[in-house]
């Protein structure tokens, strides 16, 4: 007796559709998630130059500047040796990093647009009230890195 082995057009054909139906739910879903991630990677970014401002500030017992461009959407930090408040020739660049056209950066006032942390890590002119951080949105989210006077920094 003769048996026969695999699967019929039918089968097949229902599989295929099952497999369809369950894929136009999924990517709408992966498609919001990987925008969701790349946002809070952004507020990491911006998070992590604080950081990484402060302590190099200390180590290197000098002063350091996080600017932020918001018409290209970046972001720096560097040494400013001289302190007069630009990155000159012989100040490198620390941390740079760049985010999406929809993501905005607010730091509550236009004319911010540096941190700057001294040798001792304390912030002279953390961002100003009522925002009292730096703001980032996109679609319906927002984070806030909240900056004290002490050069601590926390997301919100």
């Amino acid at each position: 007796m003769r048996t026969e082995r695999g699967f019929t057009l039918i089968e097949i054909m229902v599989a295929t559709a099952i497999v369809a139906i369950a894929a136009t739910f999924a990517v709408p879903n992966i498609v919001g998630w990987r925008a969701k991630q790349r946002f809070l990677s952004a507020a990491s970014d911006v998070h992590e130059a604080v950081k990484i401002a402060r302590a190099s500030a200390i180590k290197e017992n000098a002063t350091f500047r996080v600017r932020f461009d918001t018409a290209n959407r970046r972001l720096t930090v560097f040494p400013d040796y001289d302190e007069d408040g630009n990155q000159d020739a012989g100040e490198r660049t620390i941390f740079s990093t760049s985010y999406r056209n929809d993501i905005v950066l607010d730091t509550g006032d236009p004319s911010y647009n540096t941190l700057t942390v001294d040798g001792r890590g304390l912030v002279t002119n953390p961002p100003p009230p009522p925002q009292n951080g730096i703001k980032l949105s996109y679609a319906n989210y927002q984070r806030k890195i909240q900056v004290t006077v002490t050069g601590n920094s926390r997301v919100q």
